[in-house]
């Protein structure tokens, strides 16, 4: 009797240890990443995803007006991809050519200013919304006659 009282205390006290060790931890919390913004910009190519206008415009004179600009562009515009080099030159590359003879790359500049707030990418400078690991979110402005407009691009990798 007293083998079966030991036993069933020894099964009692194991069961209670088991439910105290699991409990929910939750998930593993994401390191946060301690990359500069050269680190990060200069990481990998990156892919041109969303492009917007804080006004709908009509800028192929076919659908209408739209907020969405990459709807708008041709396929050749929109497939390019972008690579930030640490000495401060980019590659721009293509797989479909808007003009017969034109080049698959393009070479160009980059450099932050203001404290890395912007980004002056060839002759435009971009405010940098976000910059990740996998997102780069700029804005800038472009003035068409009497009208400015505010566009957000967003590249991704």
């Amino acid at each position: 009797m007293k083998s079966t009282v030991k036993l069933l205390t020894f099964f009692a006290f194991a069961a209670i240890l088991n439910l105290t060790n699991c409990k929910d931890k939750g998930p593993t919390p994401i390191a946060p990443d301690t990359r500069t913004k050269s680190q990060l910009i200069t990481a990998a190519e990156w892919k041109w995803t969303v492009s917007t206008c804080d006004v709908a415009v009509d800028t192929d004179g076919k659908d209408g007006a739209s907020t969405d600009l990459l709807i708008q562009m041709l396929p050749c515009a929109i497939d390019d991809s972008y690579t930030f080099k640490s000495d401060s030159t980019t590659l721009e590359k293509t797989n479909v050519k808007c003009k017969t003879g034109e080049p698959l790359a393009w070479k160009g500049t980059w450099v932050f200013s203001n404290s890395e707030k912007n980004l002056q990418w060839n002759v435009t400078d971009f405010n940098i919304i976000e910059l990740s690991g996998s997102k780069l979110v700029l804005k800038h402005a472009i003035t068409t006659g009497a009208n400015t407009y505010q566009i957000t691009d967003t590249y991704t990798h």
